[in-house]
């Protein structure tokens, strides 16, 4: 009996060894998923800023060919609806 308890002993010190060794691993884990989760959104972010910009450049190419009046009497004319007929259609 005296002899199982050292094994025991031995077996409980391993096991929180390995434990510690688990938490130190979350840690590291989660630190990186964290980065890159800050780069995958970074990415998107580009992603979505491109075709912004092109919406943007279009509707300036579509004021420069069609002003946009403003004594228009339904507002057919105005900035946001042509933004939205572009987005739209887009």
């Amino acid at each position: 009996m005296n002899s199982s308890l050292p094994e025991k002993e031995k077996l409980l010190s391993m096991l929180t060894e390995i434990y510690d060794q688990l938490e130190e691993l979350e840690i590291v884990l989660e630190a990186s998923f964290s980065d890159h989760r800050r780069q995958m959104n970074h990415e998107e972010q580009k992603k979505l800023l491109e075709p912004v910009h092109r919406l943007s450049m279009l509707e300036m190419e579509l004021d420069k060919i069609h002003p946009p009046s403003h004594g228009s009497a339904a507002g057919q004319n105005s900035p946001i609806t042509r933004a939205l007929k572009l987005e739209m259609g887009f």
